[in-house]
């Protein structure tokens, strides 16, 4: 039997394309993986991002407020504090408690009977708690950096996450240490982290705010 001997340059050649074929194989693969990951990464995020969502802001439908009491014979016994206004009306926005005169940063409804407290607009739950004086607090975070704040509930009837539609009754007024003769609601407005007064709020529309 003759034997042949491979030319000095064929093994080299075998050689580089076995390790290209095996690198090319690595990278197809990895390639895919990469793909793969990606695809199920982005799902997943997105999906996460909707579960874990839970203070979405609700898009406000109605244009014109309401006020958070429905039942006429509710006064109101302390008004917000202007530094604008007469001395008199600015007596009036002085809550005084434990020695201390305070000026009013909301409106105070008071009533010798209980009564509804309504959301003002559609929005969102974003807290709920319990305050020492003022007794428990619910906020609504609505569109267009708005907040509204009902305080000294006896009651709450929604929670945190709660999407809520104007009229709807969100608690009970209550007792606070402020004024512990009457059920009351402590009634506050934020437009974009400034403090805006009550009575002017309601007689705005979602429009004006936007301005």
């Amino acid at each position: 039997m003759v034997k042949r001997k491979l030319k000095k340059w064929v093994v080299p050649c075998i050689y580089i394309m076995s390790v290209t074929a095996i690198v090319l194989s690595i990278t197809l693969s990895a390639s895919s993986f990469r793909k793969d990951y990606n695809d199920d990464f982005s799902y997943n995020y997105v999906v996460g991002a909707f579960k874990n969502n839970i203070a979405t802001v609700v898009q406000i439908e109605n244009q014109e407020i309401i006020k958070p009491v429905t039942d006429e014979a509710i006064t109101i016994s302390k008004k917000f504090y202007n530094k604008d206004s007469d001395e008199a009306t600015q007596e009036n926005a002085l809550i005084y408690y434990e020695n201390t005169y305070m000026q009013n940063t909301g409106i105070m409804y008071s009533n010798a009977n209980e009564f509804d407290v309504v959301a003002t607009l559609d929005g969102t739950i974003s807290d709920v708690k319990e305050d020492e004086i003022l007794g428990n607090v619910v906020e609504i975070k609505h569109s267009n950096d708005l907040l509204t704040v009902y305080q000294s509930l006896s009651t709450v009837n929604v929670k945190k996450g709660d999407e809520v539609k104007q009229g709807d009754v969100i608690g009970k007024s209550g007792t606070n240490k402020i004024d512990t003769k009457n059920q009351s609601l402590l009634f506050e407005v934020y437009n974009k982290g400034n403090l805006l007064d009550p009575e002017k709020f309601f007689e705005m529309n979602i429009e004006e705010l936007n301005k």
